[in-house]
């Protein structure tokens, strides 16, 4: 059966064909982007055609060692049979909350969930319950919760419409929106309400042009001099910025952080971690799910992180990152165009045009030709360990062509 018609079946029977909207299809990109991946090896993956891409979406951002990674396939078939969920805790949630909290900074204890919105739901219900109090300042995307769906303050460029999203108007007053890096909104928020805050939930960097160090250093200031919890939403940055992750990046300690993502390659594993006198309120709130502890997932996570702490993993994705980034820099140049790369080597991104419209046509037209070579590529283009030179060398391959297409265009008439 071809991808189109796979496609068609699963709209008639699941909302959007897709179970995640960041791999909803595109219709800028047509069928040169598949619908389906069949299985996938390495940086490779495979549609159902088995056409081969490399992937830069790494399964948006879960994947740092490489699809199907032989040690973590390994640990999970092992404790695959001793079980994967049984009548009490598994000894191996030890093992893995002892590396957790030797490994991360400012982390006493430890709680396992399945995704990313858990785990941010469940640090705002613990700093409301030792605070006391109810309004939370939440900077950036923490997945779909009420709590990340509703609110006052600026959205960011990306959210969906508040209208009609099925969460009750009434909670709005509750949870104000400042924009990553923006100070003096989050100066003048505290000012006006710092005595109503909870806590401030932010992404300690949005992969964007702007590294806020200093909006995390003021945050931190802001939430001590008011009695507010800082939190640190390390879904897609945890174990990807390094194994200490935004603590030891940008030298600042949150009082909760969550992981998802990178911590397990691929499997559902999410965390929420913090100071000891912070995790003491799971005693007030209860929060309990019986997957929570399931073995596999647990297992990969250890395997990921003794990899990550013993081999070059970091080294190597700055280094294939940044390969990537000045390649792209210099064949737009050479080709007259003043298009860049941006953000750090491990997620690196492209700026074509400062008009946003203009921006998302010129990437569209990439993003197309790649597909075309065998290129899957994302935004940002997230490294993983399986990404070699040659891989990086073939992508850039691929983009010389197209930039080469494009640019002919760009420089004649600027449209395409």
């Amino acid at each position: 059966m071809s991808d189109s018609e796979l496609f068609k079946r699963a709209t008639e029977l699941i909302p959007w064909g897709s179970q995640t909207n960041a791999k909803r299809h595109d219709p800028e990109l047509g069928d040169l982007q598949p619908h389906f991946i069949e299985r996938a090896e390495g940086c490779r993956i495979y549609d159902t055609d088995g056409k081969a891409f490399i992937d830069y979406r790494s399964s948006l951002g879960p994947i740092i060692l490489g699809y199907n990674h032989p040690a973590v396939q390994e640990a999970v078939k092992q404790q695959l049979e001793k079980g994967v969920l049984f009548s009490m805790s598994s000894p191996i949630e030890v093992e893995l909350a002892e590396r957790l909290v030797a490994l991360i900074p400012g982390v006493d204890q430890v709680r396992y969930l399945k995704s990313g919105n858990e785990v941010n739901h469940v640090a705002i219900r613990l700093a409301r319950a030792f605070t006391g109090r109810d309004v939370i300042v939440t900077c950036g995307y923490h997945g779909h919760g009420d709590w990340f769906s509703c609110g006052e303050g600026k959205s960011m460029s990306w959210s969906w419409d508040r209208d009609g999203n099925g969460v009750p108007r009434a909670l709005d007053p509750y949870v104000i929106r400042v924009p990553y890096g923006d100070v003096d909104a989050l100066e003048a928020v505290f000012a006006q309400r710092g005595h109503e805050i909870a806590g401030m939930m932010t992404v300690p960097y949005d992969w964007n042009e702007l590294v806020g160090r200093d909006f995390l250093k003021r945050a931190r200031a802001l939430t001590e001099k008011h009695g507010s919890v800082l939190m640190f939403d390390q879904i897609l940055t945890g174990f990807r910025l390094g194994l200490a992750g935004a603590q030891e990046y940008f030298g600042i300690i949150p009082d909760l952080t969550t992981y998802g993502k990178a911590i397990a390659n691929g499997y559902p594993l999410a965390v929420v971690g913090g100071k000891r006198e912070h995790m003491k309120m799971f005693d007030r709130c209860m929060i309990t799910t019986t997957h929570a502890g399931e073995t596999l997932s647990i297992a990969a996570g250890l395997a990921t992180l003794k990899i990550l702490e013993e081999e070059p993993v970091y080294e190597h994705i700055n280094k294939v990152g940044q390969m990537l980034s000045d390649g792209f820099d210099k064949l737009a140049a050479d080709a007259g165009l003043d298009w860049r790369s941006f953000g750090l080597p491990v997620a690196v991104q492209f700026r074509f045009s400062e008009d946003p419209s203009e921006d998302n046509r010129l990437r569209k037209a990439l993003f197309r030709d790649l597909l075309k070579a065998g290129v899957f590529p994302s935004q940002p283009f997230l490294m993983n360990y399986a990404h070699q030179e040659s891989d990086v060398e073939e992508t850039l391959a691929s983009m010389e062509r197209a930039i080469g297409k494009l640019a002919g265009r760009v420089n004649t008439v600027g449209t395409d």
